[in-house]
């Protein structure tokens, strides 16, 4: 397939893709940082349009200006795919300002050293952009979830080999000269590799979408959309798992209940009550170890499970805990403090995952003996047996 019929395949694949990326990521907005992926595909669309208008290997003037808005279009992936990534980000004014100042640079290049230095300065741009995108594509799949982690390893290899081949592309440039890189074997090699990529790379951000999608509805269905900590539905998977194990750990139960949590929603509102939800789930959340759960059962009552308790850890931790909101510095919306504690109440261990329920009762008894002595307290259930 010769060069100009590959350009326009692309062109048009570019034009398809965008617009479907920007439909899908208007409707999310957790996915609008790619609504820049789907105006750079734009982008690059036209300065292809342009490009062929003037022929590819035209050295006319106005053959600059694409070359421009394929170094913007490129930049503002590589910020689209930064941003989404939760990556530091530069304004869109500064990555506007960047690609014009480029582009000057660039037109100063071709007038004083002609087309070759032109077709260097473009391929040497746009590819080590491309290799930009395909680095943070390759720190991400380190620390995403693992249903995330192949569409970034598709956009690591696919940038990667086009960023690549388009640095040998500028090298080609200054060796050779301008004709090869529009006729003959190795042009037809690069716009072919260029177009199977480019066809990649749409599907690419599509899968990130649907990924994170799907990430944001296991979230939510296994996470309190209030304090973040473990829902019924999370608390229950992490049970199973944990007893799924071959030699699974004991669990014991600590049932934690808000004192006089009415009075909060009653006299400061139920904004200043949701405040206080979240302080607690996060002070939990601070001071059980690593392997321990924390879940909100819902209202004022959370649980933690201990994993792996040694005698006297749960009552241990469970005295942490207490003190730890007793002493948090909660205030009303006026500013004056309010006082907050706890009640606790201790399950036995268990290491039968069919016995959690029964521990689980334990525990609330401890805990209304722990309401009834007076609140603010840590009781210890009795042997389950």
């Amino acid at each position: 397939m010769d060069p100009t019929t590959t350009v326009v395949l692309m062109t048009l694949n570019l034009a398809v893709t965008g617009a479907l990326v920007a439909l899908v990521a208007r409707q999310q907005a957790s996915q609008r940082p790619l609504l820049q992926c789907a105006a750079s595909t734009g982008l690059f669309a036209l300065a292809f349009g342009v490009r062929l208008s003037l022929g590819l290997d035209a050295g006319h003037p106005l053959a600059l200006l694409p070359d421009t808005l394929m170094v913007i279009a490129a930049g503002l992936f590589l910020r689209g795919q930064r941003q989404f990534l939760e990556l530091g980000v530069p304004g869109l004014a500064t990555l506007l300002a960047a690609g014009l100042a480029w582009g000057l640079l660039h037109a100063l290049a071709t007038a004083t050293f002609g087309q070759a230095m032109r077709h260097m300065s473009l391929n040497t741009g746009l590819g080590l952009l491309y290799l930009a995108m395909a680095w943070h594509a390759g720190v991400a799949a380190r620390r995403l979830t693992p249903i995330e982690v192949p569409a970034q390893r598709l956009m690591l290899v696919v940038a990667g080999v086009l960023g690549s081949a388009t640095l040998l592309r500028a090298v080609d440039a200054g060796l050779r000269g301008v004709e090869t890189l529009f006729a003959g074997p190795t042009a037809q090699a690069y716009y072919a590799l260029s177009s199977i990529c480019i066809l990649l790379m749409g599907p690419s951000v599509l899968w990130w979408m649907f990924t994170r999608l799907t990430s944001e509805l296991h979230r939510l269905a296994t996470q309190d959309a209030l304090t973040g900590v473990l829902n019924r539905n999370g608390l229950s998977q992490a049970l199973r798992r944990h007893f799924a194990a071959r030699q699974p750990a004991p669990v014991a139960w600590l049932m934690l209940d808000l004192d006089h949590f009415k009075r909060v929603n009653d006299n400061l509102g139920h904004g200043s009550g949701d405040r206080l939800l979240r302080a607690v789930a996060a002070t939990l959340q601070a001071h059980v170890r690593g392997a321990d759960l924390v879940a909100r059962l819902g209202g004022e009552e959370f649980l933690v499970g201990v994993i792996a308790p040694t005698p006297g850890l749960a009552e241990a931790l469970a005295e942490r805990l207490r003190a730890a909101v007793a002493a948090l510095p909660f205030a009303g919306p006026d500013g004056r403090p309010w006082p907050c504690s706890v009640s606790i109440g201790v399950s036995p261990p268990f290491a039968d995952g069919t016995a959690w329920e029964r521990a689980l009762r334990q525990a609330d008894d401890a805990l209304y003996a722990a309401k009834a002595g007076g609140r603010n307290r840590v009781v210890v259930g009795t042997d389950a047996g």
